[in-house]
């Protein structure tokens, strides 16, 4: 409430007038989800750019790596491979996203996407291969939906 009022010229006694009562702010709705195709799974688990691993990495959570990563990589869920990221050696994931460059072997994958700018040089078996225009894939492949993909734990490979 305002201690002084200013009154109108032609109603002197309008600053006696009570006040408008305020507005009460009503609640916030969510805004709607974005379509399916703009959605992003939630990445939980990141690797920074500036990260050098040499070893074995196993995820459980969707993962992305930005940096560079020699040995062997494992995901039950979406695996991400940013766009500056390196990775060289056998890779295993329910799906995978390559923007950067990976060399080596993936194995036992329902789907592998190598998106605009990724590298991916070696070999394949996957369910499903999508190679988008301006990616690079050279090596051997083997697709289809009968390829073999187990989300339990294998033995550790030599």
């Amino acid at each position: 409430m305002a201690i002084f009022q200013k009154r109108s010229p032609d109603n002197p006694l309008s600053a006696l007038e009570p006040e408008a009562p305020e507005r009460v702010p009503q609640p916030l709705t969510p805004p709607p989800a974005p379509p399916q195709f703009l959605r992003e799974t939630e990445v939980r688990t990141s690797i920074g750019a500036d990260a050098v691993i040499n070893g074995k990495l196993s995820f459980t959570t969707p993962t992305r790596i930005e940096g560079k990563l020699k040995g062997e990589l494992r995901c039950t869920q979406l695996l991400i491979i940013g766009a500056k990221a390196v990775v060289e050696g056998w890779v295993k994931a329910d799906e995978l996203r390559i923007e950067g460059l990976v060399n080596g072997e993936v194995a036992e994958t329902r789907k592998v996407e190598v998106c605009d700018r990724g590298k991916l040089t070696g070999k394949v078996s996957a369910q499903l291969l999508v190679v988008r225009d301006g990616a690079f894939f050279e090596g051997e492949c083997v697709v289809g939906p009968d390829t073999p993909v187990t989300h339990e734990e294998t033995a550790t490979r030599e």
